[in-house]
């Protein structure tokens, strides 16, 4: 299914929420398409990019402009929950949506449902504002039942999230107390398992932290009933988690990925001094072809300059 976007400017067609640019050249003539607009490369949420949303009540505000529009090289922004905007390359619009607000039945105004107290609402009995869904309390909701702001699913009184019942905000789950998780039925936060008390985990019911293993009450297991994990493996070897956490790390092993991994490691190991080179080899388990495998640089067990 095709998602609709909606892009909201001010009433003298510039950009209502940051930046100043002049939508003008760009608005639909009749019912004939607006121009696309320049492409935006490397575009960054809330940084660079046209942003556009899935919900138009989320950022309309009195006498603001809503259009129907078409994206180019959409990508979401990084956050749980719901996904309020989305930056792009490059946009066109195409057409003007004007909402019929009325005060039939209201105590707001502006508001086209039945027995709103708030104002600009489409759906119906809400006393916050800006809601698109029914019976909210809070604002610029979606969904329906909520007493948080800016909820696409059903019964959450926190905030911009996506699945129902939950209490705490940018969930994308149902059920959740805690924030941004994905998962379901979570007290903790960023979860993306289920059933969890702890936090960043990806397995179920775990009490810990970082786990991908399931009813974990330590950290960082990808097994399952552990209550303590102070090993893992580094080289294709048991090491001892402190062992490797003291352990003096070369700043070449963190990079940004240019091209393929492979060649990404090149990068970083050709630009690295000659300590940073020995720092490897001293690593715990050092393995030089198991480095190798792994990078496609063959290094001297004892130096860690490349072997020709």
């Amino acid at each position: 299914m095709t998602v609709q976007y909606y892009k909201v400017i001010s009433s003298d067609n510039k950009s209502h929420h940051g930046g100043d640019f002049d939508w003008t050249p760009y608005l639909p003539k009749g019912k004939k398409p607006g121009k696309w607009t320049p492409r935006i490369e490397n575009v960054v949420s809330c940084k660079s990019g046209y942003h556009v949303t899935r919900y138009w009540n989320m950022w309309y505000e009195e006498g603001c402009r809503i259009f129907e529009c078409e994206v180019g090289g959409a990508v979401v922004s990084a956050t749980a929950g719901v996904v309020d905007k989305v930056v792009c390359a490059r946009i066109r619009l195409c057409k003007e949506i004007i909402p019929q607000f009325d005060s039939d039945g209201n105590t707001g105004y502006r508001n086209t449902g039945d027995r709103n107290t708030g104002q600009y609402n489409t759906g119906d009995r809400n006393t916050g504002d800006s809601n698109a869904g029914h019976y909210n309390t809070g604002d610029r909701n979606a969904g329906h039942y909520n007493t948080g702001h800016r909820n696409a699913g059903d019964c959450n009184t926190g905030d911009l999230n996506a699945g129902h019942y939950n209490k705490g905000d940018r969930n994308a789950g149902h059920y959740n107390t805690g924030h941004c998780n994905t998962g379901d039925c979570n007290a903790g936060h960023y979860n993306t398992g289920h059933y969890n008390t702890g936090h960043h985990n990806t397995g179920q019911y775990n009490t810990g932290n970082c786990n991908t293993g399931y009813h974990n009450t330590c950290s960082r297991s990808s097994g399952s009933f552990n209550t303590v994990n102070d090993t893992i493996n580094v080289f294709n070897k048991p090491c001892k988690t402190y062992v490797w956490e003291q352990a003096l790390k070369p700043g070449f092993m963190y990079f940004n990925l240019i091209g393929t991994y492979k060649e990404s490691w090149r990068k970083a190991y050709d630009g690295a001094s000659e300590d940073d080179k020995f720092l490897l080899v001293k690593l715990p388990n050092f393995d030089a072809d198991v480095f190798y495998e792994i990078s496609g640089i063959l290094v001297d067990p004892d130096t860690g300059k490349e072997l020709q």
